[in-house]
Parts: structure tokens; sequence; C-alpha cells
């Protein structure tokens, strides 16, 4: 009787298999959560709703980015109440002396290049409220635009050959080279970067 009552009590504290989710299906289902997070539409949308959004702050950036370029000296500082709104834009030329020049040819054809990225984004936006099939191929094509310009900027700021002019500020300190340069600059290479992934599939 002894040998039957401890049987009968493992039975009912044993958990049956079926109550009890694999460790590996869970981590499955929240992967799988993410990655809905991640490259799921919206609604009525043929892009996830944070790559929509993205867009439409890229466009507005951009657009104010080429303003500042295409209309030097009015927006840079001493020219009047533009330079007020553009002081952001200042405060990076302050530090950056290849931005700072209205004349130098790098700068110029980014701003030039960043048209053609603007026009891109606001067609991706418009074919995505008709849920045209060249929506994702447009929104890929001008965020990796975005992606190798603003790579190719960091580019020449790393190990300039000897003798090579200076572009960056030598009076500028540890928290301007951070806050002023790195971190703006590498949100444009991360961002467009995670936009690729997910419209990647």
């Amino acid at each position: 009787h002894a040998l039957e009552m401890v049987a009968i009590k493992r039975q009912v504290t044993k958990p049956k298999s079926s109550e009890v989710e694999p460790l590996s299906n869970r981590n499955t289902k929240g992967e799988k959560e993410m990655n809905n997070w991640f490259v799921a539409c919206a609604k009525g949308s043929l892009l996830p709703q944070w790559v929509l959004y993205w867009l439409k702050f890229s466009t507005v950036i951009c657009t104010l980015d080429v303003t500042y370029m295409m209309m030097r000296p009015m927006t840079s500082r001493g020219g009047g109440w533009l330079a007020v709104v553009f002081e952001g834009w200042n405060i990076y030329a302050d530090f950056d002396y290849r931005y700072a020049d209205p004349n130098d040819l790098f700068t110029m054809m980014t701003s030039r290049v960043m048209i053609l990225e603007l026009i891109m984004n606001i067609l991706a936006i418009r074919m995505n409220n008709r849920r045209s099939r060249h929506t994702v191929p447009t929104a890929f094509t001008t965020t990796a635009f975005v992606f190798w310009k603003t790579v190719m900027y960091f580019t020449i700021y790393i190990r300039q050959p000897e003798g090579t002019q200076v572009y960056i500020n030598p009076d500028a300190s540890l928290l301007q080279h951070i806050f002023v340069f790195y971190i703006p600059n590498s949100i444009w290479v991360i961002m467009p970067l995670l936009v690729m992934v997910a419209l990647w599939d």
C-alpha cells in the first residue's frame, strides 16, 4: 500500500508534458514577436510603421540640410533671421570646417545627392499610400543612398594621410567630438542600416 501511495503521489505532482512549454518554443515565440515588430507592416501599408516614420523624419531633416547648404550666407551666422533657425547647423559648422566652407566640392556633391534622396523619399511615401509594388524597392534604394553617403563622409575623417588638410576644429573638446560629430552622424548610419535590414526580405 505504501508503494501504491508513492506512485499515486508522483502521478499527481508530475507536470504533464503538454502543460509545460519547451524553452526552445518560448525563445522562438519571443523572437517572432520581436521580428513582427521589426518587419510587420501597418494596416494598409507595405512598409513597417517605424520605417514610414523614419522616411518622414529623414525627409524633413534633409530638406533643412539642403536649405542650409543652398542658401548660405543667409543661413550662416550674421545672415539674418534664417541664421537663428539654422543655429544647430552652424554649431556643427563650427566643428567641421569642410561643412562650413560653401565652396567645398564634396559637401556640394552630398547636398545635391540629398535632393535625389528627398524626391525618392517622397515617392516611396506616396507609393506606399497607393500600395504600389515599387514602394519597397524605392524605400530601400533611397535608404541605401543615405547610408553610403554618410559612410563615405565618415571615412574622409579617418586616418587622414599626413600633409592633407585637417577639417576638424583643433580646439574642439572631446564632448564636441562625441555630441556634435559622432552621435549625429552615427544616427544616419545606424538607422538607414536598420531600415535596409527590415526591408531586405
